[in-house]
């Protein structure tokens, strides 16, 4: 009898099983769709049937094979070998597959191995299983297992039970994730009001824990995995130290669950384990509903995180929610750390190119959490931090400007002139008040932002201004348009120079050496960046180049390189010929700019700059990242005054 890949997997599970196993945990340990497990059992039963077994099940506990005698299961394992060698295709082929099955293997059996053995049933030869050997003791450290080698009795596990579910949780996140499996998964436990799941949701919600859909799906695969384990008499043995978060709420939702559990099944969980879940209940939850606890050492960090962020990128955080929050992320993520825990974020891999300064603050984050704690934030827990700084980078609330408006036809013009403008700018304006142009040299100018005037103005003031007709155009309209345009994205050339696209005592010598830095830096930042980017610098028809005085050159692209916004600076320890003209500060511009909004603010900053020759020494002789930044700052701010 021929048997699929599938029935395979079920009736190893259910020979091994020494009581009902659930459908939720056949799916979990087996990686099969959930939907289709009980297909599948459908399927078994009339096999088992015609071996002369009989698959029994029960409500709320699931199947198990009645009257299981040691001597019919050796017949019944006999038969499944069997299967198994008619299946070439059920073994995996790849090296991180096979490294995969010989770790989630060694966890299950929990003994020695021979190595021979596993060579038999991966059908490759003993050197290849001891090269996937090698590998998977690399793989272990992370996990603080490590293998032990025995003559005659071949490889072991060894480590402690709650390290050894970690990577069977990893191994079948992975697997679900990249399946269609999630999203039927996650409803599985959500629909279906009789499931164990179910009830653990409700407890879940009840304790007002809450967790992302990713999050929820990691814990429960965990807890399943618990379960799974607890079957097998594989139970935890110790707690760790938990004086710090003994008081949480999480903890009584864990004696729930745990009681829950065992009033609707066989499994009976002790203290360790239900501390264990309380554990990833605060690991793995958002951080939405709590409060910070004030903890100095949190506080030390997250001080000394953005004062390295201020320093080496003129960057400050001082928003009192984001304050807030962001503590409350390095406090959840040094827990995560103390408990060897971790939070998911599948997007981890796309979000260094989508949010790169928001991951380049994440990196600065990890660097000083690891002089702390000796460990590094983890890719996903990256990803997380990279979220919180470009939301705070970007959806900063910037209050309405208040305006002065000055009228010279006063009486109802006055009135018509604010009706026309807060009909286009209501959202980003307040007129505090209008104002004879006369009155002015007595006006305390202090109390507004900027001036919207229909007269002339041909003096110098304290604050900005914008001259626009008394019967107001379409083109007065632009005028405020672009003028807010800056007010409100006044940090558009801090948070486009990227940090990780600066470069400075470069010895390039020609101009190909100078493409090649430019390639180089991109290319580490954004990994799909092609060849042909080179070409594009090179060529002149890709491009238009303008050389400023005192050696500035400005790269504009013609077509962005990707979606960001780019703005990289290369800057020369020597000056070399470009174009017939001397450059030795080179800025290249990628930006998707429909308005030439950051290209014209760009261009102005370099004209005021290049007026003032001793700024630009400064930046030549001492060309660091932040004394660029700030030069830069300094000229945009004049060009608008």
């Amino acid at each position: 009898m021929k048997l699929k890949k599938d029935e395979i997997e079920i009736l190893k599970l259910l020979i091994t099983s020494t009581d009902y196993i659930s459908s939720y945990d056949i799916a979990t340990i087996t990686g099969i769709n959930r939907r289709l497990v009980r297909d599948e059992i459908a399927n078994i039963k009339v096999i088992l049937k015609d071996l002369g077994y009989e698959l029994i099940s029960k409500t709320s506990k699931g199947y198990m094979i009645k009257n299981k005698s040691s001597s019919s299961l050796k017949t019944l394992q006999s038969f499944i070998e069997d299967a198994q060698k008619h299946r070439e295709s059920l073994f995996p082929t790849q090296p991180w597959e096979r490294e995969n099955y010989i770790l989630k293997r060694l966890i299950d059996i929990d003994d020695y191995v021979k190595i021979d053995q596993l060579a038999e049933e991966l059908l490759v030869s003993r050197s290849t299983i001891s090269n996937d050997i090698k590998n998977c003791r690399r793989a272990m450290k992370k996990y603080h297992l490590s293998l032990s080698q025995k003559p005659n009795y071949g490889i072991k596990i060894l480590g402690k039970e709650v390290d050894k579910r970690k990577p069977i949780c990893d191994f079948l996140f992975t697997n679900l994730r990249q399946s269609e499996m999630f999203y039927d998964y996650l409803n599985s436990f959500i629909l279906e009001a009789t499931s164990l799941e179910y009830g653990i949701l409700k407890i879940i919600k009840n304790n007002q824990i809450e967790f992302s859909d990713f999050a929820l799906c990691d814990f429960l695969l965990s807890l399943s995995i618990t379960l799974s384990r607890i079957i097998r008499q594989k139970t935890i043995q110790e707690s760790p130290d938990i004086a710090s978060i003994a008081s949480r709420r999480e903890f009584d939702a864990a004696k729930e669950i745990a009681l829950f559990i065992e009033k609707n099944t066989d499994y009976h969980l002790n203290i360790h384990e239900i501390h264990w879940i309380a554990i990833e209940l605060i690991c793995k939850r958002s951080t939405q509903g709590l409060t910070f606890h004030q903890d100095p050492t949190v506080i030390m960090i997250t001080n000394e995180i953005l004062q390295t962020i201020a320093k080496q990128t003129l960057f400050q955080f001082d928003n009192e929610k984001f304050n807030h929050t962001f503590n409350l992320y390095v406090e959840n993520a040094l827990l995560r750390i103390k408990y060897d825990e971790k939070i998911r974020n599948p997007l981890f891999d796309e979000l260094k190119t989508t949010y790169p300064l928001g991951y380049y603050f994440a990196e600065i984050s990890s660097s000083i959490i690891e002089k702390y704690t000796k460990r590094k934030l983890s890719m996903s827990e990256l990803a997380f931090f990279a979220v919180i700084f470009n939301n705070a980078i970007f959806n900063r609330h910037t209050p309405k400007k208040k305006v002065l408006l000055l009228c010279g036809l006063g009486g109802g013009a006055q009135d018509l002139s604010a009706y026309q403008i807060l009909k286009h700018f209501e959202n980003q304006i307040n007129i505090i008040k209008t104002l004879s142009y006369y009155k002015l040299p007595d006006e305390n100018l202090a109390q507004y932002d900027f001036i919207i005037s229909t007269v002339p103005i041909h003096r110098n003031l304290s604050i900005p201004y914008i001259n626009i007709s008394s019967i107001i155009t379409s083109d007065d309209i632009d005028s405020i348009n672009n003028f807010l345009i800056y007010q409100y994205h006044q940090n558009i050339l801090k948070t486009t120079f990227l940090p990780q696209l600066y470069k400075d005592h470069v010895s390039a010598r020609s101009k190909n050496e100078v493409i090649k830095e430019f390639y180089q830096l991109l290319k580490n930042q954004f990994p799909q960046i092609k060849e042909s980017f080179k070409m594009h610098i090179a060529n002149s028809e890709y491009h238009q180049m303008t050389i400023y005085p005192h050696q500035i050159a400005l790269i504009r692209l013609n077509k962005p390189i990707n979606n960001n916004d780019i703005l990289s600076v290369i800057i020369l320890n020597k000056s070399i010929m470009w174009n017939k003209k001397e450059v030795r500060i080179v800025i290249l511009f990628s930006c998707v700019d429909p308005h030439h909004f950051i290209y014209n603010t760009l261009s102005d900053t370099l004209k005021s700059l290049t007026a003032h020759q001793e700024d630009i020494l400064e930046i030549m002789n001492h060309p660091s990242y932040p004394q660029f930044m700030n030069t830069i700052f300094k000229h945009q701010k004049l060009m608008n005054l």
